[in-house]
């Protein structure tokens, strides 16, 4: 049933409400997403603590992507049918709970349960969820609003993660994890009290007033929905890349750890700016060549990566890197909203970001595994820029389904 305790036409339902709404969405994505990019710099203190190897910790980290990703086709569905405030609350509480519990670890397995399973699904909920309440408040300038409402993660990197890496030097990973786990449960389901459908205007089928664009099922039989997953995939499979690993490869050849955590944070600021410019582009000149656009960016930031040692250079590194790991983002819901509409919009937005949420676990996996064997990250690089150049051909597919007369259902105004 559709959330919405205040009759159509109050205050809280009219048009002015919809700022409230993004700006509740922009919060709660912005501490998700600060977060999950902050696990780099936990990585080489549990490893160390541990004795873990690159793999393992990595592992933990892929796996949670997984089941992160897995868990929101669930949290959406949900949330489609009963509205985002109870889900967000749920999964805002299970977020703490999940940190909490990784504050006691002992072994790895326990680190699996408590960060890769119950924060992951605690986590599983926010940014499709969010990124769809974004959009049924938004029909017009759609695009703008759902830039605003990503830069929240890029807003959480640049805070978050030297945040982060500062309460790790102050108090070690134990204690930082237990002061995160109070914070996030706390913010969380603050933000979910401020969730609401907006007013429909479309048919009322029982209680539920249906909103417009295809179903699940009728979206699942449409080729393009897999071209658009496979292609963020592949993406995703690249930026993971270079978030887990990126402090760790700066370490390793002398950069201070201080130092190389605003490297990530830099990543952040300039994914603000491409969050909020791509969004309103894309509007522009169309999703095929914003997505062409991004492929190349992140292919180029791979190229320089692979040579670049200095602390300026890294720099650089980190302000081209933040235009692809920004930009990309918002062309999700974009594409999904584009061409199935809102109807089903959580449930397939769970279901894409499960699918790149593949790609992005097996990248980072894969470059852990890749400096254990070769104790480098050349040819992870080279793997993601390879990536890149296979994003770019899916969505060049995609644009070949339109042309072929396979028309775009028009949702996106």
């Amino acid at each position: 049933m559709s959330e919405n305790p205040h009759p159509p036409g109050k205050p809280a339902d009219g048009p002015a409400y919809r700022w409230v709404a993004l700006a509740a969405s922009s919060l709660m994505i912005c501490i998700t997403y600060g977060l999950i990019y902050s696990y780099g710099v936990f990585f080489k203190p549990i490893s160390a603590h541990f004795g873990w190897d690159r793999a393992s910790v990595s592992m933990v980290y892929s796996l949670s992507v997984i089941i992160r990703g897995a868990a929101g086709i669930g949290t959406g569905w949900l949330a489609d049918r009963h509205g985002a405030r109870k889900i967000v609350a749920i999964c805002g509480i299970l977020m703490g709970a999940g940190y909490l519990l990784s504050s006691t670890i002992d072994n790895l397995w326990q680190f699996f349960l408590s960060y890769a399973v119950l924060e992951a699904i605690g986590m599983s909920a926010i940014f499709g969820v969010g990124m769809a309440e974004a959009s049924r408040w938004f029909t017009v300038k759609r695009g703008l609003a759902l830039g605003i409402a990503a830069s929240g993660s890029g807003l959480g990197t640049f805070i978050i993660v030297p945040l982060a890496e500062r309460l790790v030097n102050a108090l070690g990973w134990s204690k930082t994890f237990f002061a995160i786990g109070i914070a996030t449960g706390v913010i969380i389901t603050g933000c979910a009290l401020f969730l609401r459908r907006p007013p429909s205007t479309g048919p009322v089928a029982g209680n539920t007033k249906v909103e417009g664009g295809t179903t699940f099922g009728e979206a699942l039989r449409d080729m393009r929905l897999y071209l658009i997953m496979v292609s963020f995939l592949l993406f995703f499979f690249g930026t993971q890349i270079v978030i887990v690993h990126l402090v760790n490869h700066a370490t390793d050849i002398g950069i201070d750890p201080l130092i190389a955590a605003t490297f990530v944070s830099i990543i952040g600021l300039s994914s603000i700016g491409s969050r909020l410019v791509m969004g309103a582009i894309t509007e522009r000149i169309g999703i095929h060549r914003a997505l062409l656009t991004m492929c190349l960016f992140l292919l180029g930031s791979f190229v320089l990566l692979l040579f670049i040692r200095s602390s300026w250079a890294f720099y650089l590194f980190a302000v081209l890197f933040g235009i692809p790991y920004g930009g990309e983002v918002t062309q999700i819901p974009l594409a999904i909203s584009r061409y199935f509409g809102t109807r089903a919009m959580g449930t397939l937005m769970g279901l894409t970001l499960f699918i790149t949420g593949l790609g992005g676990a097996c990248g980072a996996w894969l470059a852990g595994k890749i400096f254990d064997l070769t104790d480098s990250y050349t040819w992870a690089f080279i793997t993601g820029a390879i990536a890149a150049i296979g994003s770019a051909a899916t969505v060049w597919l995609l644009q070949r389904q339109d042309k072929k007369g396979q028309q775009p259902g028009g949702y996106l105004p």
